[in-house]
């Protein structure tokens, strides 16, 4: 068309064209829950040790001396032992570090894929002469047969 003066532009009216987009949120969840703590135990473990007793030996033999131990006439050819000191155990305990435990918390991002339907309209035009006029309507709800 070579002749614009011809053209004439009516507005009918304007429809707005929407579509979803979608927004992350993000929500802490308590997935679980962990106690750390030191328990005492205890084990019975069996230690073997040497003692040392220390005696007089006292031994008479057959003459013309006695010999009296706490009293008492120690007979020729007798053998008596007296004690002098014994070695008697005593358990000393010492607490030693075998083994440090570190405990640290970390915050791990690990990055997930979420799919999601999203909507969004288009311009649809159908063309329904009412009267010679061109009919737009807004939404599919609009449209009525007649």
């Amino acid at each position: 068309m070579d002749h614009e003066s011809d053209v004439k532009r009516v507005p009918v009216g304007t429809l707005e064209l929407r579509e979803e987009r979608a927004t992350v949120e993000r929500q802490r969840v308590a997935a679980g829950q962990v106690v750390i703590r030191r328990e005492r135990r205890t084990r019975v473990q069996t230690i073997e040790v040497d003692l040392t007793d220390e005696v007089l030996v006292i031994e008479t033999s057959a003459g013309q001396g006695q010999v009296f131990l706490g009293g008492r006439l120690l007979e020729p050819g007798t053998v008596q032992e007296v004690l002098l000191s014994q070695e008697q155990v005593q358990v000393v305990k010492q607490v030693y570090a075998v083994q440090d435990v570190y405990i640290a918390k970390e915050t791990r991002t690990v990055q997930h894929t979420v799919p999601v339907e999203l909507a969004y309209e288009e311009l649809v035009v159908e063309q329904q002469d009412v009267d010679g006029h061109l009919v737009v309507l807004d939404s599919p709800e609009d449209y009525r047969e007649t």
